[in-house]
């Protein structure tokens, strides 16, 4: 696959990851292993929803305050240093403990802030239609499977899958229509990488400069 294939790829994976998010984040209260992911994830979508509904003129107004929610409501139930190690595959190796720390969190940062505003434009337009969760009683690593309802718009196959990380489930990677988004980050990554080294590539992300580069294209 060349460079231009993955970041196409990526561009409308990324796209409708945001509108993912709005419908599949979570709350801020910690989830309990016993409790079933899919049912943690459902309950507080409601609450995520609620709150920039109520709120959607203020967060537009002022981005700062909706990515400090972004930062307080989601990224918490995300297992970042997970998804930075998978991302950067077999680089993690050979990054340093301070690039793969700026590596997490700079890439987590980015994605904040360039998907934000997407957050905000499809709270109101798209619904999460979930699938029954099939695991087994105790299972801590699973895969929530649902769709993506939109607006004069054909469904879209999402999953999840998350593991227990602590005393909390942890989701650690998307996959819509069946690609996934560590996987397509990876290929992409790996190529700039080894063209730029990873310093460069940290460097984009810090300066929220690499996703600019690469835009997402609207979802068909």
């Amino acid at each position: 696959m060349n460079t231009m294939t993955i970041q196409s790829m990526s561009r409308r994976i990324l796209l409708l990851v945001a509108a993912a998010l709005t419908t599949l984040a979570v709350g801020t209260a910690s989830a309990a292993p016993a409790q079933p992911a899919d049912v943690t994830i459902r309950t507080a979508t409601e609450e995520f929803q609620g709150l920039i509904k109520a709120n959607h003129a203020k967060y537009r107004a002022d981005m700062g305050s909706f990515y400090k929610v972004v930062e307080e409501k989601v990224v918490p139930h995300f297992d970042t240093k997970g998804i930075a190690q998978l991302v950067l595959g077999k680089n993690w190796k050979t990054a340093t403990p301070e690039q793969r720390t700026r590596f997490e969190t700079a890439f987590k940062d980015s994605l904040i802030r360039t998907y934000a505003r997407a957050m905000l434009d499809y709270h109101d337009s798209v619904k999460a239609e979930w699938a029954p969760m099939r695991a087994e009683a105790g299972a801590d690593d699973v895969t929530i499977n649902a769709k993506i309802l939109r607006n004069n718009a054909p469904p879209i196959p999402l999953s999840f899958s998350a593991h227990v990380v602590g005393d909390a489930w942890k989701i650690y990677d998307i996959a819509v229509e069946n690609i996934s988004l560590i996987t397509n980050f990876r290929s992409q990554l790996n190529v700039d990488i080894k063209a730029n080294g990873l310093d460069a590539v940290i460097k984009k992300f810090e300066d929220n400069t690499y996703l600019k580069e690469n835009p997402p294209t609207p979802a068909t």
